[in-house]
């Protein structure tokens, strides 16, 4: 196992770690509109991103730090389990609910994962305590997703079929990720962590998707080229940060901050797209931040 020397915790890297990320994982959503103008398989996007991910951090560390790669072995099938569950499995059900339902419903639905989050590190696993003002943040910051989803009106679920259960998935998927991530700081680093959630989310793609059948469907080299890039911004990059900050907050206070990703969106496509941006949408944006700066101020 690699040797990891546990680091006090430092708040304000560890919200800068995540910050970072949801810039990344907010601005990805209007990437993928620009590059691929809604003429894409989201399957085929889902997958090359995580196996590219995979591909560059195997490769570098291959030659640079192989000691990245050592885990014990108790630990992997919690690792195949997070990998399958919490990254791919989650990405998927996110986008077919999507696809199915709407882009309003699946966020919302999703970032129910820090309620989810907070109740088991409390109530399950005694990690963490009950705080007033960790409470209060929580709510806070739900009510601004919701703000900044909703647009000119009042967004409702709309959820039916199979998007009932692919909803669902993604926000208890999501919230498996968060807490499994801040498990795995305690023992391995953040590169060490991310590279078996990718390999494991790869794998499990080759069972879905071959790459036989990812090659037959003749993409250029350019539409290849693209999806490169997209891996490192909206996957590789983000993930990173997201794993690197567990170190540092607590698993609750990091599903907390990650519903800022929803505002991020909608501010990176008013900018980048000409989508709208209402006041509901904005006074959202004002909670979400309100409530990030209240857990900081709760630090001090």
């Amino acid at each position: 196992m690699e040797n990891v020397n546990p680091a006090k915790q430092n708040y304000p890297r560890g919200y800068l770690l995540i910050i970072i990320a949801v810039l990344f994982w907010g601005g990805s959503a209007s990437l993928a509109k620009i590059f691929f103008s809604g003429n894409f398989d989201t399957l085929v996007l889902t997958q090359t991103r995580v196996t590219f991910s995979l591909v560059i951090m195997a490769f570098y560390f291959l030659l640079k730090e192989r000691a990245v790669f050592r885990i014990q072995k108790k630990d992997i099938l919690l690792f195949v389990m997070t990998g399958v569950l919490g990254l791919a499995v989650t990405n998927y059900s996110y986008y077919y609910t999507v696809k199915y339902s709407t882009v309003a419903t699946a966020i919302l639905i999703q970032y129910t994962a820090p309620v989810i989050v907070m109740v088991y590190m409390v109530l399950v696993s005694k990690e963490e305590g009950w705080n007033r003002i960790k409470i209060f943040a929580l709510l806070l910051s739900l009510i601004g997703c919701y703000c900044a989803v909703s647009g000119d009106g009042f967004a409702t679920f709309q959820l039916q079929g199979w998007t009932m259960i692919s909803g669902i998935a993604s926000a208890l998927g999501f919230a498996l990720l968060i807490v499994m991530t801040k498990h795995f700081s305690k023992s391995y680093s953040a590169k060490t962590t991310l590279i078996y959630l990718l390999f494991f989310a790869s794998l499990f793609w080759l069972f879905i998707s071959t790459p036989s059948e990812i090659i037959a469907k003749d993409f250029s080299l350019i539409t290849w080229g693209k999806f490169f890039f997209f891996a490192i911004i909206s996957l590789l990059i983000p993930n990173f940060c997201f794993t690197a900050s567990a170190k540092h907050l607590d698993a609750s206070t990091a599903g907390i901050v990650s519903t800022l990703e929803p505002v991020i969106a909608v501010i990176v496509a008013f900018f980048a797209l000409g989508e709208t941006l209402t006041t509901i949408q904005m006074l959202g944006g004002v909670f979400v931040v309100a409530a990030v700066l209240l857990l900081e101020i709760k630090k001090q």
